[in-house]
């Protein structure tokens, strides 16, 4: 009795420090101070995956992750100024603006933009690569832009409306996440590897990036597929990829869980869902616009990357300048490739083999890419999460090191650093896929590639 009384009080003192500290990271350390930071971070992580992950029921994972959003509510973004751009593109569309029509720059010179403290306070916040270029965030993005701009011009409120948005999502994530993994037969409680992981509640209630609403229609779209309800799935998966383009690469998984006849319906679904909203805001030329700066993403960003960065280190230095726009479309070309092999080769016998594909295809897709900012490791560790995968969990620790760009003026990163950590990460992951996988499974994977039956 004195043990659970003594285990018990441990636990609430850890959950009242790991609440302090996240609040301490959120509200006063700068994005600049990366010692400090890292060294919060770490604590963090420690007591979520020590305690928290391991020693709590549902119900203390829920409310222990709701007081650590109600926490961060009230707190603006130190470690992210998106925001700034997403009240803009909100303010622009309740004004009857397209926000894919003008750039900042082409706005800010007329008189309701030059003559209104608010607007030039969004406009300056959002810096300069953002004021240079249209809109990149999907339709449905903007009307929750939108809601948040519909209260006040008073930035504190829009902010904390933003952050309801995203504890919504998070509790369709937490709503959705217990489902799946009762399907699956797997412990609801490491649902707490997204719900009180600080990785998340600093990304999302904390720096309010959109990901994790992304991620509540993506796991919707996951547990009607596994429920074998095609039509819901596709308008879920519709809606996620009106957050962010990155769902397109589950389709082709999908076609081999749904077979032939189901997979058309679902894609019909997909693409009218797509359309209906794309039809309200992206004409020809918005569309233009649109795809102009995610074309920015592939051929001139560059941050936290891993093949990207060692690829582009070698040969700049040989040719001479700077690699980014032919390697990365390449790059981009061959995660592509290596993901439809992924596809094909992928058997698809159990329930969650679907989800380990889709894991391993987003992995492939980041190793690939020029540009992982930390809150692109969510998907990873969310779908890490219902499988027998850690590495997303440790991803998620490993990816805020990338903050370390921020402590320097020009945003200089460290190689070496960096290097060491993907190392360790794929060092980690091989020994995952050792110890998940054996030579009857591979045998099971190329017959099924070669159209040979296999008997379950």
């Amino acid at each position: 009795m004195i043990k659970i009384v003594k285990d018990k009080v441990i636990y609430y003192v850890l959950t009242l420090i790991f609440i302090a500290i996240l609040f301490s990271i959120a509200a006063y350390t700068k994005r600049t101070n990366f010692i400090l930071f890292i060294t919060q971070y770490a604590v963090l992580f420690g007591i979520f995956w020590m305690v928290l992950a391991k020693n709590s029921s549902i119900k203390q994972i829920l409310i222990v992750g709701l007081l650590a959003r109600v926490t961060l509510l009230f707190i603006s973004p130190e470690l992210s100024n998106d925001f700034y751009r997403f009240i803009w593109d909100g303010e622009l569309l309740l004004q009857g603006t397209n926000p894919y029509q003008y750039t900042p720059n082409e706005l800010i010179s007329y008189g309701a933009f030059l003559s209104n403290d608010y607007y030039l306070s969004l406009y300056h916040g959002m810096g300069e690569l953002s004021q240079a270029n249209y809109s990149c965030y999907p339709v449905l993005n903007q009307f929750f832009f939108a809601i948040a701009a519909l209260f006040s011009d008073n930035l504190s409120i829009n902010l904390v409306v933003l952050k309801l948005i995203i504890i919504l999502g998070d509790l369709g994530v937490f709503f959705f996440g217990i489902k799946i993994l009762k399907i699956l037969g797997q412990a609801q409680n490491k649902i707490a590897w997204y719900f009180v992981n600080p990785f998340i509640l600093l990304e999302f209630s904390g720096n309010l990036h959109f990901e994790g609403v992304m991620l509540c229609f993506i796991l919707g779209f996951i547990y009607y597929i596994l429920k074998n309800n095609w039509i819901i799935a596709g308008l879920f998966l519709g809606l996620a990829i009106h957050i962010k383009l990155i769902p397109l690469l589950f389709i082709p998984f999908v076609y081999k869980k749904l077979k032939w006849r189901n997979s058309v319906g679902f894609t019909a679904v997909v693409i009218l869902v797509v359309l209906l909203f794309a039809g309200i805001l992206l004409d020809a030329q918005n569309i233009g616009h649109f795809l102009s700066s995610l074309q920015l993403y592939f051929k001139s960003f560059q941050f936290n990357a891993s093949v990207f960065a060692w690829v582009n280190l070698a040969y700049s230095e040989y040719i001479g300048w700077d690699t980014t726009q032919i390697v990365g479309p390449l790059l981009s070309k061959i995660a592509i490739g290596g993901i439809l092999l992924l596809g094909l080769l992928k058997a698809d016998k159990k329930p969650n083999d679907f989800i380990i594909a889709i894991l391993f295809a987003l992995t492939i897709y980041y190793v690939f890419a020029t540009t992982v900012h930390p809150w692109y490791i969510s998907l990873v560790l969310t779908f890490s999460m219902f499988t027998n995968y850690k590495f997303g969990v440790l991803w998620s620790a490993l990816v805020m090191f990338s903050y370390l760009a921020y402590a320097h003026a020009d945003f200089s990163e460290n190689i070496l650093l960096n290097s060491l950590l993907y190392l360790a990460l794929f060092i980690y992951i091989g020994i995952e896929i050792k110890n998940n996988s054996s030579k009857k499974d591979i045998k099971i994977q190329w017959k099924d590639f070669m159209g040979i039956s296999t008997k379950d």
